[in-house]
């Protein structure tokens, strides 16, 4: 990975869409586009002239051209790239902020399987939790859910462009559905040639919503009723990042003290009164 050079390919973020009649939504954005530069080079063709000369179902040329309708994967690419979310290279603020946002799917909120559309849980700190400031960073408006409700936790859930900001953290490896249940989990594959800050504020964000602080401990805990791959290769990276030992146990994870320390966590003494999955 470059680092001055954007993470999210546009591309990536159309296939997050249904194409329709196309197998792939991303052959769909480069009709639209071969479609509109052919009509703005031949101002006097019609559609029929174009569906000939580009071999696009002449409805299809009509509607784009004569309607001003757009592929879902288009208006979507135009919605991220508004907001930057494109053009966002590892050493941006707005790709830490889409980094961290990341960090909260698999942590503390979910993402829709039919809408795409995101939740994040407040963590202990409720509504000062980093989330919200980390949303802010995004550009997006949200509301709260659950607020008057004692028996689930508050969560912030963007409203306009919200789902667009879901497919956008998809495409960067966010899971989708319940985490718990999908047997392939794994971490973001961005991570992998990431700047060193950009993986460390992965593992802090995690932290801030699942680690476990016990009085009379320095030790912090992860419990995660994940696949055992999973929490082994969530281990490696938080070791890795800690460069202190960091244990993978049947049930969760255990964070050595030294690699708390390491990581500049503060005990909390806490127990986690929600589940987030």
């Amino acid at each position: 990975m470059e680092w001055d050079a954007p993470v999210l390919e546009a591309r990536d973020l159309a296939r997050t869409y249904d194409g329709g009649a196309y197998s792939d939504s991303w052959a769909a954005v480069l009709d639209f586009q071969a479609v509109l530069r052919y009509a703005n080079t031949h101002p006097n063709k019609g559609s029929h002239a174009i569906s000939s000369a580009l071999e696009i179902p002449r409805g299809r040329v009509r509607s784009w051209v004569g309607y001003d309708s757009k592929p879902d994967a288009v208006h979507g690419i135009e919605v991220a790239r508004e907001y930057g979310w494109l053009e966002a290279t590892p050493r941006d603020d707005t790709f830490q902020a889409l980094n961290a946002l990341v960090a909260n799917v698999f942590s503390g909120g979910s993402i829709s399987t039919r809408s795409f559309a995101p939740s994040f849980a407040l963590n202990h700190r409720e509504h000062r939790s980093h989330v919200l400031e980390t949303i802010d960073a995004t550009g997006i408006d949200y509301e709260f859910a659950h607020e008057d409700d004692d028996s689930r936790a508050t969560e912030v859930r963007p409203t306009a462009d919200g789902t667009v900001l879901g497919r956008t953290l998809v495409a960067l490896g966010a899971p989708v559905g319940p985490k718990a249940e999908l047997e392939r989990l794994s971490l973001p594959w961005y991570l992998d040639e990431a700047p060193f800050e950009v993986r460390e504020m992965f593992v802090l964000a995690y932290l801030a919503n699942r680690g476990i602080h016990h009085a009379g401990k320095d030790t912090i805990q992860i419990r995660e009723e994940r696949p055992q791959r999973y929490r082994d290769e969530l281990a490696s990276f938080i070791e890795d990042i800690a460069k202190e030992p960091v244990t993978s146990t049947e049930h969760g994870i255990t964070i050595s003290a030294d690699a708390a320390r390491s990581l500049g966590l503060q005990p909390r003494y806490r127990n986690p009164k929600t589940s987030f999955e």
